[in-house]
């Protein structure tokens, strides 16, 4: 059920008169409103009174809403069990009903939140028997999110910190035969993560070798190298999860230490346990993850700036050797080629090792397939300058764009919108679906036609087809 819907019914039905005065006087609204629920629904939803409400919590319950709001879904009151807990086990196991279970949870929901007015509550209509306790939902408001307090507790310091910019170029070695560093994703079943060059194709994992991968498999190895990181119910996030959202929330300039999460670990992953907040920070950042900070003693973390790029960024001249060969080849320097760079060359070349050095020769096919994009990157330019293959090679495919049939049940598009256009090309990145062809037309398989028509009618543009004949 929709937020809209939700705070209707509790204003009609499911709260009571004294719930309306409570949260009247909680929000600030004036007493008049609790006379009419219509105009009571209007004020609940208005940000009047929100943020003061909202500061009025306990840090925990901070970080329960910060938690419903990033799940964007109704709960039931078992999911409170994590902020408010519920009635006491017996030798490991619960006895009795689910409401003596969590009668006096309930009592804390409505009296601390609820009546507070920061959550609607409403008894969904089922078709089991069940008791009102079971039939209970909860949502944290969209509309109150912005007023959300912190639910970090940054430390503020200006010192660069000390990150692991290495890890990834160590990575990129792997290519050219070189030792990767011991990986707890060495014998894991989960996705691999290998680099390797295939027919002049560079893939990681098996997939076509895209930047973002290579933070994929950072994280991946975080993630393994923390023991404790598992999943249970639906909705619980994983140690690290909760790490690299609470670091998100930072400001620049702002750091935080490891043992203030812990609260957060316990909210978001529902395991009432003692987490080593430490150790997966440490781990972080020894992946590459994370920069750290010692000060006065105490170690705090903070999420780098952009931990895909070095500080300083090199000329294609320092990464990029043109060959003398006159056949369109070039060295590339792995341990200083922007990592995007590298992506648009596995897309626009042919690779492979000679001498322990990777290299790239121009391909007229990969050129021919690039996508518009991918043809307006920096380095793209600079070899068609620079490298004489790079340059036939580009002369040619543009010669031949729009010009050749390549393939059959193909389907031809005029789009006149430019930011359209873009759009649809942005949504096949990393694939040949999608050809550009001169004059505002794309190519691409019949079969793909009715998600790119979905696609169109989505962003609001009309589709007119043309038949011959």
């Amino acid at each position: 059920m929709d937020t809209q819907s939700m705070l209707k019914q509790m204003c009609k039905s499911d709260i009571n008169d004294s719930d309306i005065k409570a949260i009247c006087k909680s929000r600030g609204f004036p007493a008049k409103e609790a006379t009419s629920r219509e105009i009571f629904e209007n004020f609940f939803i208005s940000t009047i009174g929100i943020q003061e409400a909202l500061n009025s919590l306990t840090y925990e319950e901070v970080a329960f809403l910060h938690l419903l709001n990033k799940m964007k879904k109704e709960v039931g009151i078992e999911y409170f069990e994590r902020l408010y807990g519920c009635s006491e086990p017996v030798n490991g196991h619960y006895y009795g009903t689910f409401t003596q279970r969590y009668k006096e949870t309930f009592k804390k929901v409505k009296n601390n939140l609820v009546r507070k007015g920061v959550l609607i509550a409403i008894e969904r209509e089922t078709y089991t028997n069940s008791t009102k306790l079971e039939r209970l939902r909860f949502c944290f408001p969209p509309e109150f999110r912005s007023f959300l307090p912190p639910v970090v507790k940054a430390s503020t310091f200006k010192e660069a910190g000390d990150f692991k910019r290495a890890v990834l170029r160590d990575k990129l070695l792997e290519i050219i035969g070189g030792g990767e560093r011991p990986s707890p994703l060495s014998n894991s079943k989960k996705k691999s993560f290998t680099l390797r060059i295939n027919d002049g194709n560079l893939s990681i994992g098996g997939e076509k070798f895209r930047a973002r991968l290579l933070m994929d498999w950072q994280q991946a190895c975080w993630r393994a190298s923390v023991k404790t990181d598992t999943r249970t119910r639906s909705g619980d996030m994983a140690p690290v999860e909760v790490t690299l959202y609470a670091l998100s929330q930072l400001k620049e300039h702002e750091w935080l230490p490891a043992d203030s999460l812990a609260v957060m670990l316990k909210i978001f992953t529902g395991e009432d346990a003692n987490h080593p907040c430490e150790q997966i920070c440490e781990a972080g950042w020894e992946w590459g993850c994370l920069v750290k900070v010692v000060a006065d003693g105490k170690t705090y973390y903070r999420l780098p700036d952009d931990s895909m790029e070095d500080v300083t960024s090199p000329t294609p001249e320092q990464y990029l050797q043109i060959a003398p060969d006159n056949a369109g080849t070039v060295d590339l320097d792995l341990m200083k080629i922007p990592y995007v760079v590298l992506e648009v060359l596995a897309t626009i070349a042919t690779l492979n090792i000679h001498n322990s050095n990777l290299q790239a020769r121009a391909s007229i096919i990969k050129i021919g397939n690039a996508l518009t994009t991918v043809r307006k990157e920096s380095v793209f330019e600079w070899l068609r300058k620079n490298s004489s293959g790079f340059r036939t090679a580009i002369e040619i495919a543009e010669t031949r764009w729009g010009k050749q049939i390549i393939h059959e049940d193909l389907m031809v598009a005029r789009v006149s919108d430019l930011s359209l256009k873009v759009q649809i090309e942005k949504s096949y990145t990393g694939s040949q679906s999608i050809v550009s062809l001169p004059d505002d037309y794309i190519a691409f398989p019949c079969d793909l036609l009715p998600a790119i028509q979905k696609l169109v009618e989505t962003s609001g543009h009309v589709i007119k087809k043309a038949r011959n004949g």
